[in-house]
């Protein structure tokens, strides 16, 4: 056998210079088999055993009855160490003894009743405190872990539950489940460890088994401290490729990662829910476009002591003076950002000119929430001007803010980050503004002869097919043949560059006229008939945020949100009533005073020679149209959703068809920023594994330890492998044959040479594979190596 002179590293061992032996021949595999060794015969075994009933010590008795039986070579009386040795199956353990005669104890043939049983000192009841213990942190882990995996698919949202003001705040929610998923780990790291420890120990145990390595002890600690898998690769080398190494590395890479994968698909955060069709309900207060109801919401200064009811008004005028101030302020801050809207697109050449419907719509503002319009129709056909505004539903936000009729959890609920999106079917309210040009003579037919009822010049058959009059040619007619209108008469034409408003009496002609005079070196008009539609063919948008939200407008054709694809039987109608409430506004913003700069404005628009839309400026159809876009709002806050037949249909001038106040209920598609569990992102999806991989394995070692009659000492504890290691002996071996034998002395002295092991330094290269199996002597237990 070659060796080398090994310098201990640990003082101890500094006296003791061995030859250590680099490679093992073929002798040393059969080092189980020495010359002159005769096994202990079971005559011999019970003489002993008979002897044993005697006086004197045990350990006395047992070499006297070794002695007189002549059962050991002649080799075995030499002076130094005994060597003991366990025969078994699978070969012999030497023990090395401290000088008093060897003792052998074969435990595996059933000869010797009363001999120690490895097998029955190394078991541990499952009904004892440790077995106790580990099976209630194996039913606790295993519980949790499959809620939080649960929780994780099912992706729960808690809506009243977790928020600021709900059952439980959202940063307590979060404590909880970095505790509970806290004690998941720790619980399940010591399942599983207990889980290998019983698994090598049993190995170890049984004299059939492969033995346990030195590579296998370190896969508890790679599970304690992933990091150590670093320091020990030559272990990983060997014991990462068996199945119970490569399930420990899994588990591994479960451990280290399970605090995070919680936090990310288990612990509430705020996120978006999915797209989801429910039925909200909004309150239905008054018609739309009721003027009284409009004014009476107004929160006047003035007492209505001191401005009271006139002229047979319902309302006190301290109510309409009030509303009309208040409603002059918004649309004249809406032209200002519609002016600049403009700008920006007379900037932007990559918008094509001729795609009406993208020209600048503008928006308003109602409370804390910003409308946005959308062109429904945009035409310049034979000279006529003619576009449709349409606006969200101003009822939709009041309605998603009910939090009595439609609990939904409120953006300032959320820790001021919440949200709310709500697709509502429902009607939208509309502008039309139609405009055709006049020159001096066909304007005549709509002013007053010198103030009186009659009219001068005669109607324009064209205008009269464009705006639908009654082409009767009798002057003094004042009502229209259904179902015809009846032109307007002003009192006079405006002087250039103002405007004259008119507004027939009755709700049969559901318009307001307006009349501006464009140029004063060659006279022209711009008639234009504006009134108000509730349409079917878009839907409302809601994006709610804390402080304010955006309501859109959806028009598209193929908008699947909109109510004439809910309801057929939608139509759009006019709404006679919004006459009033334009004509009070086009007074307020002193549309009919002269040389008003408002005017003067949209008589600039009006100047245009073309008949059609001039790309550089808006014509005055769609300014028109911007400024009382926030009255059509105000107008639907409050009124009926259109999403019955009976409420679709209803045109404002009869009875509504039920009782007001009413709850009406429109179809809806929401999604909602909310305290959820789940992934949010794609990448995180992969944190399943780690949460799956814990819970199956939390699952076997439950049944593991349920279903194992009995647990074992587990030599791989560290106190209890150092007590093992503490009763076990350096093995020598040379002599003759290069077998296993006893040595005299330490070191290199006499006939064996102490193995090549790990006194005064760790282990090494293939040392890590090197087996072990556990035995017992008096009732201690003893490593060897595997024979």
């Amino acid at each position: 056998m070659s060796g080398s002179v090994n310098s201990y590293a640990n003082p101890a061992f500094a006296e003791h210079q061995v030859n250590v032996s680099t490679e093992y021949t073929g002798a040393a595999v059969e080092d189980d088999k020495p010359s002159g060794f005769v096994p202990e015969s079971t005559a011999d075994r019970l003489a002993r055993r008979l002897a044993s009933f005697g006086g004197g010590s045990k350990r006395d008795r047992s070499s006297d009855t070794l002695v007189s039986k002549g059962s050991r070579s002649s080799s075995m009386k030499r002076k130094g160490d005994a060597v003991d040795r366990l025969s078994s199956e699978e070969g012999e353990v030497e023990i090395i003894g401290d000088g008093q005669q060897s003792r052998f104890l074969n435990d595996g043939d059933g000869d010797d009743p009363s001999a120690p049983s490895i097998n029955r000192l190394a078991r541990v009841s499952k009904l004892s405190g440790i077995g106790i213990m580990i099976l209630s942190l194996s039913i606790f882990s295993t519980l949790l872990s499959i809620l939080f995996f649960l929780i994780a698919v099912a992706k729960p949202r808690y809506r009243n539950y977790i928020h600021a003001t709900g059952n439980l705040a959202p940063i307590t929610a979060s404590l909880l489940s970095a505790i509970f998923a806290k004690a998941i780990e720790i619980s399940f790291v010591t399942v599983f460890t207990s889980f290998i420890g019983q698994a090598l120990s049993k190995r170890a145990l049984r004299k059939n088994s492969q033995g346990i390595r030195i590579a296998d002890m370190l896969m508890k600690g790679w599970v304690y401290q992933p990091g150590s898998m670093l320091t020990t690769i030559p272990g990983l080398r060997y014991a990462g490729r068996s199945v119970l190494g490569i399930v420990c590395l899994f588990v591994v890479l479960c451990v280290t990662f399970y605090t995070t994968a919680a936090d990310s698909l288990v612990s509430p955060k705020l996120r978006f829910g999915n797209w989801g069709a429910v039925n909200l309900h909004g309150v239905v207060w008054f018609t739309y476009a009721n003027s009284t109801a409009l004014a009476s919401r107004c929160p006047a200064i003035i007492s209505s002591t001191l401005d009271g009811p006139m002229n047979g008004s319902a309302l006190p005028v301290s109510q309409s003076t009030c509303y009309k101030v208040h409603n002059s302020y918004q649309p004249l801050r809406d032209f200002t950002f519609y002016t600049d809207s403009w700008k920006e697109y007379r900037a932007d050449p990559s918008i094509p000119r001729d795609e009406l419907i993208r020209r600048p719509t503008g928006w308003t503002t109602v409370v804390n929430d910003r409308y946005y319009g959308s062109w429904l129709d945009v035409s310049d056909a034979e000279g006529v001007n003619n576009v449709t505004l349409a606006m969200p539903h101003g009822g939709v936000v009041p309605s998603v803010r009910n939090i009595t009729l439609n609990d939904l959890v409120q953006p300032e609920a959320q820790s001021d980050f919440g949200n709310i999106d709500v697709t509502a079917s429902v009607i939208s309210p509309a502008i039309n503004v139609l405009c055709y040009k006049l020159n001096a003579t066909t304007v005549r037919w709509f002013i007053a002869n010198n103030g009186s009822a009659t009219r001068n010049g005669t109607l324009d058959p064209h205008v009269q097919q464009i705006f639908n009059f009654d082409p009767d040619p009798s002057q003094t007619k004042t009502v229209a043949s259904p179902p015809r209108y009846l032109a307007p008469l002003f009192v006079s034409a405006p002087t250039t560059f103002n405007i004259a408003i008119y507004a027939s009496a009755g709700y049969d002609d559901p318009s307001m006229y307006a009349l501006t005079a464009a140029n004063a070196t060659s006279p022209s008009y711009s008639f234009c008939a504006l009134r108000s539609i509730l349409t079917s063919r878009c839907s409302t948008t809601y994006v709610s945020a804390n402080g304010g939200g955006n309501v859109t407008v959806d028009c598209r054709p193929d908008n699947p949100s909109a109510l004439a694809r809910i309801l057929p039987s939608a139509q759009d109608t006019y709404q006679a009533q919004f006459k009033d409430i334009s004509t009070e506004l086009s007074y307020a913003l002193s549309l009919n005073v002269q040389d008003a700069a408002l005017s003067r404005i949209l008589a600039i628009f009006a100047t245009s020679p073309a008949p059609g839309f001039n790309p550089a400026l808006p014509s005055v159809a769609e300014a028109l149209a911007i400024l009382y876009s926030n009255s059509i709002v105000l107008s639907s806050v409050g009124a009926q959703f259109g999403t019955y037949e009976s409420s679709n249909n209803y045109t404002g001038i009869s009875a509504y068809p039920e009782p007001l106040p009413a709850t009406e209920t429109f179809r809806a598609r929401i999604r909602t920023v909310e305290y959820a569990s789940g992934v949010s992102d794609g990448w995180q999806a992969s944190f399943y594994v780690v949460l799956a991989g814990v819970m199956v394995m939390n699952l076997f070692c439950l049944v593991y330890f349920f279903v194992t009659r009995a647990l074992v000492f587990d030599v791989t504890d560290i106190e209890n492998l150092f007590c093992v290691a503490y009763n076990s002996r350096p093995v020598y071996v040379g002599g003759r044959g290069h077998g296993r034998g006893r040595g005299e002395g330490r070191g290199g002295g006499g006939e064996g040479e102490k193995e090549d092991g790990f006194y005064g330094r760790g282990p090494r290269g293939r040392q890590f594979a090197t087996a072990f199996h556990v035995g017992v002597e008096d009732d201690k237990f003893l490593l060897h190596r595997r024979g």
